[in-house]
């Protein structure tokens, strides 16, 4: 069995944005299994991408393998706190997931809806990390409060996404080694 990526949309399209992005796939079934080997310099990794848009409690198999839980919030949603918060009950058998990623396409968007402020707070409050997919702009209390910036600077989007994927310790990675020259 291979470790899981859990990713929960609460909004289909960023959802299938999301998956076609890191696997190329066009179609997404809610709950199918989506097969995706992370291949970096250092090494390689087989994992199933489960991605979800229905509340409904996770199949124990897939809480069991689950490594990553990322869940993804559309800023144009005028109750986005709200439903964030709604799905925290179908998504408790995930809270042992090591990394868990509050995925946002720009903060900026967020300002109408929900206060940057809130935002960070949520993550705090429930152990996620924020990560921003675009990024309009900068100012210094968001470089002061990025401990992660100088990871990422100058990577937004879905790349940003799979480099935090990239340094996620997978159980089943194989690590590429050097040949030796005899």
């Amino acid at each position: 069995m291979k470790p899981c990526i859990v990713i929960v949309g609460l909004d289909q399209i960023f959802l299938d944005e999301i998956v076609q992005g890191l696997t190329g796939e066009n179609k997404i079934n809610d709950n199918n299994l989506i097969e995706w080997t992370i291949d970096t310099k250092y090494y390689t990794a087989d994992v199933d991408l489960c991605p979800i848009n229905t509340k409904r409690l996770v199949e124990e198999s897939v809480a069991n393998l689950a490594e990553v839980l990322i869940l993804l919030i559309d800023p144009s949603q005028i109750n986005s706190r709200t439903k964030l918060d709604s799905w925290l009950p179908f998504l408790s058998v995930l809270n042992e997931c090591e990394t868990k990623l509050l995925v946002v396409r720009n903060m900026d968007a967020l300002s109408n809806t929900i206060s940057k402020m809130d935002v960070k707070q949520w993550c705090t409050e429930h152990e996620y990390e924020l990560l921003e997919l675009e990024k309009t702009t900068t100012s210094e209390t968001d470089d002061e409060d990025d401990e992660n910036n100088h990871l990422y600077r100058g990577v937004y989007g879905i790349p940003h996404l799979i480099q935090t994927l990239h340094i996620h310790q997978w159980p089943n990675m194989n690590l590429k080694g050097k040949k030796k020259i005899i």
